[in-house]
């Protein structure tokens, strides 16, 4: 019984971040900034146009992204276009 309440739990908690991933980001505005993360030891650097994109993209790739500078970064990494 304590298993399946956990196996319900567990699910539970993957469709609440699943829905925060869904996030409608369209009425955030532009407010372009650099995003920063680190993926196989290698930092990676992203252009979004608010917050909430950068949000919605470091839930979907369960990464934690960070902000790196306001406005576009100098220069978008190759993995940006993945």
């Amino acid at each position: 019984m304590k298993w399946i309440l956990l196996v319900v739990l567990l699910a539970f908690l993957g469709i609440s971040k699943s829905q925060v991933c869904n996030q409608d980001c369209t009425r955030s505005g532009i407010e372009f900034l650099c995003g920063k993360t680190v993926r196989n030891g290698r930092e990676i650097r992203c252009t979004y146009r608010n917050p909430c994109e950068m949000d919605k993209h470091a839930c979907q790739k369960r990464e934690v992204w960070r902000k790196d500078a306001t406005g576009r970064c100098t220069r978008d990494s190759d993995e940006c276009r993945r």
